[in-house]
């Protein structure tokens, strides 16, 4: 067990203090911490808290947020771990960089095994660690000291992971091998670099497509894919606007998109009749995120398109069966004329024979 000499342990507020939004699995989603649950009933269920913390207790953030910190840096900052169990748990204690974001706008941190090269490689626990293991008597919690070190040479602008209390759980798999699965809490972990700082969001690789009608005369549904890409150094939201041939529409707000990272997005665009050409525009108008330090700079929206040649496969097939049918009706109909005209002729050749044969006999009696 590593242990730091400013730990401190002290008995656990089991119905009160703060709690992080859930557990969460190897690289699942981070949300902001929320009022605490009550304790874990005694057996072998695990329940835990991580908070923002001072050296003597926890205190009121819900998340670490640090605003323009110079490159080359020293923050200096508490965790605190809390054990709502009954017995004794081994925790691991490490701070993750983000991978991006759902399209919930979800914090996502990477996986267990995943080594970070931004704000989680930036911060050490006592003795120059970068992950903690500490075991802590059920009921009780424990504060642990860490510090993040901003690199000379760090990116300005927005760096973001959370910090994370792990926890390995036997587990049987399917197989009937016993394996490890570790289950996470996190607090996110927000710090904004000073530097020159550029807000942008741009569009990539739109495309547009035709659901198929199966009326021959109906519309078929638009849909159109795009991707939302954040090129600037800071976390961006933004708004959505789609205008096509078959009208102009607002598909929901974008979350908050990392910077260097991207969404894709699929929006629905009305009903087209599949006949000829439709173009399609997307437009996206950054925004500042509900929780991000706005820049005083103005924001840019950013347009591309792309265009669609809908073709009336259903109406030509139906022309098709149309022309196909009457032709042959006409050959049918053009078959049973000759038909009839070939039994007529045969009819009034026999008539005429039998005429002829009569007449004939008649002359030699």
């Amino acid at each position: 067990m590593n242990l730091s000499r400013s730990r401190r342990v002290y008995a656990s507020l089991l119905t009160g203090g703060l709690l992080t939004g859930g557990l969460l699995l190897a690289g699942a989603a981070v949300a902001p911490v929320a009022q605490a649950a009550p304790a874990a009933p005694c057996g072998g269920l695990i329940s835990w808290s991580v908070l923002p913390a001072s050296a003597t207790g926890p205190d009121s953030r819900t998340l670490y947020t640090y605003q323009n910190i110079p490159a080359g840096a020293t923050i200096s900052d508490h965790v605190e771990v809390v054990n709502r169990s009954c017995q004794n748990v081994a925790f691991q204690i490490y701070l993750a960089d983000a991978s991006g974001t759902t399209a919930g706008g979800a914090l996502t941190l990477l996986q267990a095994g995943q080594k970070s090269s931004d704000i989680g490689a930036w911060t050490n626990f006592p003795g120059h660690i970068n992950e903690l293991t500490i075991i802590v008597p059920g009921g009780k919690g424990v504060i642990e000291p860490f510090t993040i070190t901003v690199p000379q040479n760090a990116t300005p602008g927005d760096h973001t992971g959370g910090m994370i209390a792990s926890v390995g759980v036997p587990h049987r798999a399917s197989n009937g091998q016993m394996v490890t699965l570790f289950q996470r809490v996190a607090v996110p972990v927000e710090l904004r670099v000073a530097g020159p700082l550029t807000a942008s969001l741009r569009v990539e690789n739109v495309t547009a497509s035709l659901g198929t009608p199966l009326n021959p005369f109906g519309a078929g549904a638009v849909s159109v894919t795009y991707t939302v890409v954040n090129n600037g150094n800071v976390k961006l939201a933004g708004a959505q606007l789609v205008v096509a041939s078959s009208g102009t529409f607002r598909p929901p707000l974008l979350p908050t998109i990392l910077p260097g990272d991207s969404i894709r997005v699929t929006a629905a665009a009305g009903s087209f009749f599949p006949l000829g050409s439709m173009n399609v525009k997307v437009t996206v108008t950054p925004q500042w995120p509900a929780r991000g330090t706005p820049l005083n700079a103005p924001l840019t929206a950013f347009t591309a398109s792309t265009s669609l040649f809908a073709i009336p496969y259903a109406l030509i097939v139906l022309l098709i069966l149309l022309i196909g049918g009457g032709f042959g009706g006409w050959r049918f109909l053009r078959w049973r004329r000759r038909r009839n005209y070939a039994t007529l002729a045969y009819v009034a050749d026999q008539a005429r024979q039998e005429t002829e044969r009569r007449l004939l006999g008649g002359g030699k009696s």
